[in-house]
């Protein structure tokens, strides 16, 4: 019977398959057939199956060995991809993430599925969404689109989504999801438009030059200002600005502070295309590198034309009358210490005489304030045509004159002077209306050095002098002499009384409404020292202010006059009345000697009134005596939250320079410049000088002394900020004045 063979299965591994064949070999019978050589090749074939399978084997694990890696090398970078990636099923599910699409997400990827992408998309950008998702459902092609995703913090952020379509297992619809965030791009974006813009809207010029000084680039406000374009100046320095104004010492300190600061702020004098001369506001800063090299300049200036000529104009104004353009009180004042100190130093004698015009009231009352005024005028070409060239001729304010007369010979010659003064007025003077007036003079005589040797002794001689003219009749002189003890003994009187007025509780204080212009509302008060003598009545502050700082209770009363303020303050707030800004002014001694910062603190404290609502005023004189010292001071109140104020603007130094320099909030128009408004067009100039100045120094104003509505108009319409005055209020008590407050409580 003839043997059959098995069929050997090869998917045996190659030693299993192997003993298989040697198994039916042997156990085969021999056959006439099938000869010993026969068997020997089929064992040799098996065997070259044999190492043939195990190759194959081999290269079969090799490749399911580098098929593994690669899927974890895959999942890897699908996991740790720096952008997100999801898969979405029917209805937007999410499917799968990976890592960084959970970050971006701030969820876990268990928290993540089975979520809708919609959820995690900002409402307002769902519309987007769909219509993209739509466009990718109808045409098959990929969409790009951007838009906001929500955190799980609540926090949004902006991503790219690239989306595009998949298929899944059972042939099923997926969505791939690319998620990129753009939060930063997106800031960055915005600041470089935001920049972008602010360069070009800017009123200052700007200008841009490389680490060689070479203009690289300029705004609009630049070509607006010098009249170049920017083809014009593009690969030039900026000398092409140059004016010739300052020295190379100027540009060599310039550049030496920008090299070792890396800025540099200051005036500067530049030309326009036109050849026109002007001054700027510069301000250079240098731009470097992560590796601190310098890489660019950038400079930023303003026209500053208008301003200095206002600053001029108005330092003009501050020193000189503005009726008769003679010099002022503060000028007469300056003079009058430089010739003290030429006299002392040459041994020269001097004289200061005070005219008042007798009967002078006579001709305003009958012919009105414009006949006043001209013949104050007159008064004014005569008095300085009758004078030497070393003479000084001054107006004190309404028909006070002042006549400093340097280097005499004998003091006899004051008195010639004085003597052909009074002749000189008593003559007719014929007004412009046809009119003709008669006046005359009272003169006040003070010398130097019999007389006094300061400044402030001699004019205080000169009016004591004046008064007594006018006391023993008019159109004569007197020089200052010991006759004048019944004053002194009056200044006595007043001093012993003072002392008691604090004992007896008759200082009074008194608040006088402070009201917006906007609103109309009273936002605040000026707090006014009041003295209700049991005798003598109503005592002016004018009189013994003074006294009070000669003698030095100064000091005392106005610390009294800030804790009532600060305590009826807070009484109106326990009240229920509307918020108020209380004004104190300080006295020079005040706030020079003596620790006002603790001061202050110690009654706010006490009173437990609101620092914000106290608003502390400071004259210009007694900013400027110790200015450094000033400055101090100043900001240490400020960091209490008090208010700073400056008083009476413009009757004394009138600096911008010092406006810059000290830490203000609101500046006072004082009431000399309001009087004479709106007749007066100086006064009106300075008046609206003061108030485009100020609020150019982000400064708010406030007019004293407001009077008539044609004021108030004038002012409302310069922008002022705030007055007070007779046109609102005088000064009245604090029952008085809660009243006034009690509409709008």
């Amino acid at each position: 019977m003839k043997h059959e063979k098995k069929p050997l299965d090869l998917r045996q591994d190659p030693a299993t398959l192997r003993r298989s064949a040697e198994q039916q070999l042997t156990a085969k019978p021999q056959t006439d057939a099938q000869t010993p050589s026969e068997d020997k090749k089929l064992l040799h074939e098996l065997q070259v199956h044999q190492i043939e399978l195990e190759m194959l084997n081999e290269n079969l694990s090799h490749a399911q060995a580098e098929l593994e890696k690669s899927w974890a090398r895959y999942f890897d970078l699908y996991d740790l991809a720096p952008v997100g990636y999801l898969s979405l099923g029917s209805r937007n599910i999410i499917l799968n993430a990976n890592l960084t699409a959970t970050t971006l997400l701030g969820m876990t990827r268990k928290a993540l599925l089975k979520r809708s992408l919609p959820d995690f998309i900002l409402a307002a950008d769902h519309d987007k969404y769909d219509l993209h998702l739509k466009q990718l459902q109808e045409t098959g092609k990929p969409q790009v689109f951007e838009l906001h995703l929500l955190k799980q913090d609540g926090g949004a952020i902006w991503v790219r989504l690239e989306m595009n379509r998949a298929v899944g297992a059972g042939s099923d619809q997926l969505l791939r999801v690319v998620m990129i965030d753009i939060s930063e791009q997106k800031a960055k974006d915005d600041y470089l438009r935001q920049a972008a813009a602010m360069f070009e809207t800017a009123r200052e010029g700007v200008m841009v030059t490389d680490a060689e000084n070479r203009i690289v680039v300029v705004n609009r406000a630049f070509t607006e200002l010098t009249g170049y374009s920017s083809a014009e100046v593009l690969e030039q320095t900026p000398k092409i600005l140059k004016s010739g104004r300052q020295d190379e010492a100027f540009y060599a300190a310039m550049w030496s502070e920008i090299n070792a600061t890396g800025y540099w702020q200051g005036e500067i004098w530049n030309r326009r295309k036109n050849g026109e001369i002007y001054p700027q506001m510069l301000s250079i800063r240098a731009v470097r590198n992560e590796n601190e090299q310098v890489t660019h300049y950038v400079g930023v200036f303003s026209d500053i034309s208008q301003l200095k000529n206002a600053v001029d104009r108005l330092d003009y104004l501050a020193h000189h009358d503005p009726l008769t353009s003679l010099p002022n009180r503060l000028l007469l004042f300056a003079r009058l210490e430089h010739c003290i100190e030429l006299s002392s130093r040459e041994r020269k004698s001097a004289a200061l005489l005070m005219l008042d015009l007798d009967r002078f009231k006579d001709v305003n009352d009958s012919f009105g304030h414009l006949a006043g005024d001209e013949l104050l005028q007159q008064v004014a070409r005569r008095l300085s045509s009758r004078l030497r060239g070393v003479d000084t001729v001054t107006r004190l304010g309404g028909d006070e004159f002042a006549l400093l007369l340097e280097d005499l010979s004998h003091p006899q010659d004051a008195a010639l002077v004085a003597t052909e003064i009074i002749e000189a007025l008593c003559d007719p003077w014929r007004l412009a209306n046809g009119v003709e007036v008669r006046i005359g003079v009272s003169i006040g005589i003070s010398l130097f050095p019999e007389h006094g040797r300061t400044a402030e002794e001699l004019m205080k001689q000169a009016d004591a002098a004046l008064y007594r003219a006018k006391d023993e009749g008019r159109g004569n002189f007197k020089y200052f002499s010991e006759e004048l003890t019944e004053a002194a003994k009056r200044r006595i009187k007043l001093e012993s009384l003072l002392r008691r007025a604090i004992v007896k509780h008759e200082l009074q204080v008194y608040y006088q409404p402070q009201i917006d212009f906007r609103s109309g509302l009273i936002i605040g008060a000026e707090v006014l020292l009041r003295w209700n003598q049991a005798d003598e009545g109503m005592i002016s502050p004018i009189q013994f202010i003074p006294v009070a700082e000669e003698i030095g209770l100064i000091a005392e009363i106005g610390e009294w006059v800030l804790m009532e303020a600060c305590r009826q303050g807070q009484r109106w707030i326990e009240a229920g009345f509307p918020t108020l800004r209380l004004a104190v002014n300080l006295s020079p001694h005040q706030f020079r000697h003596g620790n006002i910062v603790a001061s202050v603190t110690s009654i706010l404290k006490e009173t437990r009134f609101p620092a914000k609502h106290l608003e502390l005023e400071i004259t210009e004189s007694t900013l400027m005596a110790r200015e450094c010292e000033a400055v101090q001071i100043l900001r240490a109140l400020r960091t209490l939250g008090i208010r700073l104020a400056i008083d009476d603007f413009g009757t004394g130094y009138s600096s911008l320079a010092y406006l810059k320099r000290f830490p203000l909030d609101i500046l006072k128009i004082d009431k000399s410049f309001i009087d004479d408004i709106p007749d007066q067009e100086d006064d009106k100039e300075i008046a609206a000088a003061i108030i485009g100045m100020a609020h150019n120094l982000r400064l708010q104003v406030l007019a004293e002394g407001v009077e008539t509505e044609a004021q108030l108009n004038f002012l409302k319409e310069q922008g002022c900020d705030f007055y007070q005055g007779y046109y609102k209020s005088p000064a009245v008590p604090a029952e008085t004045f809660a009243a006034l407050l009690k509409p709008f409580q």
